[in-house]
């Protein structure tokens, strides 16, 4: 048996429901959310990340400010 190992990290891989739920922590830690509402905030969160995760790059760059967007 090999003495030493090596492993290669693995990038983590975020899903539209991942980020639904970090934004949605992020929502409930800037404002006092309502327990009827996380619902609907979490289906919103979710809707838009997986709204954007199927556009590409390029797309995406036209929610960039003009400054940002020329700088690329």
């Amino acid at each position: 048996m090999a003495e030493n190992i090596t492993v290669s990290p693995t990038p983590i891989q975020r899903n539209a429901f991942d980020v639904a739920m970090e934004l949605l922590t992020m929502h409930q830690q800037k404002s006092v959310v309502e327990a009827e509402d996380i619902s609907e905030i979490f289906a919103k969160y979710y809707t838009l990340a997986n709204t954007l995760q199927k556009k590409s790059a390029s797309d995406l760059k036209a929610f960039l400010p003009e400054e940002i967007r020329s700088k690329l």
